[in-house]
């Protein structure tokens, strides 16, 4: 900038700030806009005119600024001099001044500085008037006005809880507070002294709700135990001439009045805070008044006990009432005792009467219950059993803590569930035969059954499986008939109408409703796509039932293809159409295998491990396919990736054991084979395999006992006793092999058919030779 140009604008600001320090700021203000003009005008150089425009809008904005904190120190000796409304009107001329600051920093920061005066200024409104209130005894009306200023302080110094003002007004509340509970005190004293008992217990009981109410009870622990000892005191003075009275009356005879008096002396202690001299008053009644009760009760248990011990009181109902409802008698004179130990003992041991009467009667209804149920008498075993829940009901416990009638009512459930599964059984039996609605009708039947037993998670879980069959079997029926596409263009329908209800909600401006309705018609969809899935599964079911495993194979895939569609996929029904997908891929790897297509077997069967990759069934199949093409390392790969996942897989054990015997891997063979009959000991066919693997080997002893044992679980093995009998031959022990392979061809004739001639001659020959040397001894 050219020297004349800057003398020249320094000028003007100096002028500016002239002003500005005569507090002269509309003049001051005018005078930078003028120097701003001048700048635009006369510089020409961009970095130049633009540097010094912002110094002097800084300037402007420090004399706003300026003139601000004038007002506001204004504003604030008016507070100071108790013109609370002409300071009001200050603050808000300031915050005019504020507008026109343009550095957004300053402005904020001027604003929350007038703001919290302004705030400052009510406050001490209302405190004076809260003071002048209180200087006129007006109390009441004070503590309102310094509990809204308490209000509007606990905002302005929300982080600084340590402000003077702050704890100001608190100690000026709680000033008022402790007058107006030493006045009720004092009035409670007063009433007291007087002998208006009723209106200084009254008093007293103001004075404590006084001090729950705006006082931490803690700080006033000593005060409130005053009050308490006060109250108790008038109580204690009141009780003691009822009970004397009580005695008086006692000596006379009078025993219903004398109750009477110690009657009215409980209601009174009972009235009295905790303390240990409402403990003494209470056991000084007991002392009194509880010896009357317990001579009513003993004649009472005296008579209950009578009735117990008549002969086969338990299988007596009306015996076991008659007892209840006298020992009843003698607990309700119990409860009536005054608080003490004696009254808990009394209550327990009429509560034991009570409850032994009751379960006498309880054990021989359940034991004929039971008796019933085996017999499948379920209606005689309800019937007993509900008369049994009457006799629990009766007993000296409360409802929800009586083990006896849960126990019953769990009782009485499992002879429903007994009932219920005979029936549901009759409806799968229906569901086999494919009479499907005849199945529903059962299912539904068994249904409503079930509305009979109590309520338990039991209930719920045997509601929930029946209402399963029964929507599995619809579907079924819906297929079986060939409403499958029909029932699918309904779902699409369906589907259809709820996408346009999506868009509706995708139209809502509230953002949580919008979220909330679009959830909402989310889950509808998949609630639709999941029944779809279910008519899937079931129509691949029928057709691989029928053995057209590539249709099926074609409606697991659209199932599963579905479940992709959905928002939130349903694990359950994912698995659901892996079970049925997995199951039909081995049932149709089963027939191939049978059929010698071993390379189809084990295509189906990867093809199941791409569902399920820990699959047993898949990897036992496939081994069991390499295992007839003679492919023994591949077998036993897969066989042993079976037992991995399934350490108890029997066949897989034992198709190990197979596969090493075919590769004369004797000892790893008897190895795998011994670890199937450790799992199943009845496993013949284990037995029987390792006795092969013996008789291999030439032992011929423990091949026949391995033989022996295939026999044992399962006496109509027979290739077990054929290979015995074989064993035996090997031995040489020619009687017992021609009995045990006559005894194999009894069971299957179709083993004799080369070796029977021969046995036949054999034996003649057996029998020649006999004859001979039977003469020869004869000829000795």
């Amino acid at each position: 900038m050219k020297p004349s140009l800057l003398k020249k604008l320094n000028l003007i600001i100096e002028e500016a700030n002239a002003f500005k320090n005569k507090n002269n700021f509309q003049k001051a203000i005018k005078k930078f806009q003028e120097a701003i003009t001048f700048i635009n005008e006369k510089v020409k150089e961009e970095e130049d005119k633009n540097t010094e425009i912002i110094n002097i809008k800084n300037a402007i904005n420090q004399t706003y600024s300026v003139q601000v904190d004038n007002v506001v120190q204004g504003a604030i000796r008016l507070t100071a001099q108790k013109k609370f409304d002409k300071a009001k009107e200050e603050f808000q001329n300031a915050l005019k001044v504020v507008d026109d600051i343009d550095d957004p920093d300053l402005q904020e920061a001027e604003l929350d500085e007038i703001n919290k005066l302004i705030k400052e200024n009510e406050i001490e409104q209302l405190m004076t008037k809260g003071f002048e209130l209180k200087i006129e005894n007006k109390s009441d009306e004070a503590v309102e006005f310094f509990k809204q200023a308490l209000s509007i302080a606990e905002v302005v110094y929300v982080s600084d809880f340590r402000n003077e003002g702050l704890a100001r007004i608190k100690i000026e509340i709680t000033q008022i507070y402790d007058s107006k509970i030493d006045d009720i005190v004092e009035q409670g004293k007063k009433f007291k002294h007087e002998g208006q008992n009723d209106d200084a217990i009254k008093t007293f009981r103001e004075a404590l709700q006084t001090i729950e109410k705006y006082f931490d009870l803690d700080a006033k622990k000593t005060q409130i135990t005053t009050i308490k000892n006060s109250t108790n005191e008038i109580y204690s003075n009141r009780i003691k001439p009822l009970v004397n009275e009580g005695k008086d009356l006692l000596k006379k005879d009078l025993i219903e009045q004398a109750i009477s008096e110690f009657n009215n002396a409980v209601s009174l202690a009972n009235n009295m805070y905790a303390s240990d001299l409402k403990n003494l008053e209470i056991s000084l009644i007991a002392e009194a008044l509880n010896p009357i009760y317990i001579e009513r009760i003993k004649p009472i248990i005296e008579k209950g006990r009578k009735v117990t011990s008549q002969e086969k009181f338990e299988e007596s109902i009306n015996l076991i009432n008659e007892a209840v409802d006298i020992f009843h008698q003698a607990l309700d004179i119990a409860n009536s005792m005054v608080a003490s130990e004696r009254k808990e003992i009394e209550i327990k041991e009429v509560s034991e009467l009570i409850n032994g009467a009751c379960s006498s009667g309880i054990d021989v209804i359940k034991d004929n219950s039971i008796q019933y149920i085996v017999q499948k008498k379920y209606v005689d075993a309800v019937s007993d059993l509900y008369i049994a829940l009457s006799l629990a009901k009766r007993m000296a416990f409360p409802e929800e803590e009586n083990p006896e009638l849960d126990n019953l009512k769990k009782l009485v459930n499992k002879v429903y569930t007994a009932e219920v599964t005979e029936v549901v059984n009759k409806g799968k039996k229906l569901d086999e035969q494919k009479d499907y609605e005849n199945a529903i009708e059962t299912y539904n039947k068994a249904l409503t059954m079930t509305n009979k037993m109590y309520l338990t998670d039991e209930m719920e879980k045997e509601v929930g499986m029946i209402k399963s069959l029964i929507y599995e079997t619809e579907v079924k029926l819906l297929v079986g008939v060939g409403g499958l596409a029909e029932e699918q263009k309904l779902k699409e329908k369906e589907i259809e109408k709820l996408k346009k209800r999506l868009d509706y909600a995708q139209s809502i401006d509230d953002p949580e409703r919008r979220a909330a309705e679009m959830t909402k018609i989310k889950l509808l969809i998949d609630d639709v796509h999941s029944e779809e899935i279910k008519l899937l599964i079931e129509k691949g079911n029928q057709l691989a039932d029928t053995k057209n495993y590539d249709d099926a194979f074609k409606f697991y895939e659209r199932a599963l293809k579905v479940t992709e569609m959905m928002e939130s996929p349903d694990v359950k029904n994912k698995d659901l159409i892996k079970t049925s997908y997995k199951r039909e891929l081995i049932n149709r790897a089963k027939i191939e295998i049978e059929n010698k297509e071993y390379d189809k077997a084990i295509k189906n069967c990867r093809r199941a491990l791409d569902l399920d990759d820990i699959f047993v069934e898949a990897y036992y199949h496939i081994g069991l396919a390499f295992n007839y093409k003679r492919k023994y390392d591949s077998a036993i790969e897969n066989f042993q990736k079976a037992v991995n996942f399934d350490k108890k897989h029997v066949n897989s054990w034992n198709s190990l054991g197979l596969a090493f015997e075919a590769k004369e891997e004797y000892d790893n063979a008897l190895k795998n084979l011994n670890k199937s009959i450790e799992i199943e000991p009845n496993f013949s066919d284990g037995w029987f395999n390792i006795g092969n693997v013996y008789k291999l080997k030439e032992e011929y002893d423990m091949a026949i006992e391995n033989y022996t044992k295939a026999t044992e679980v399962d006496p109509e093995f027979a290739k077990a006793w054929f290979f015995m009998g074989c064993a035996y031959f090997d031995k040489k022990d020619y009687n017992s092999a021609i009995q045990y392979i006559e005894n194999a061809i009894k069971i299957d004739p179709n083993l004799g058919r080369d070796v029977n001639p021969i046995i036949k001659d054999l034996m003649v020959n057996l029998d020649k030779l006999k004859e001979t040397l039977s003469l020869s001894f004869i000829n000795k």
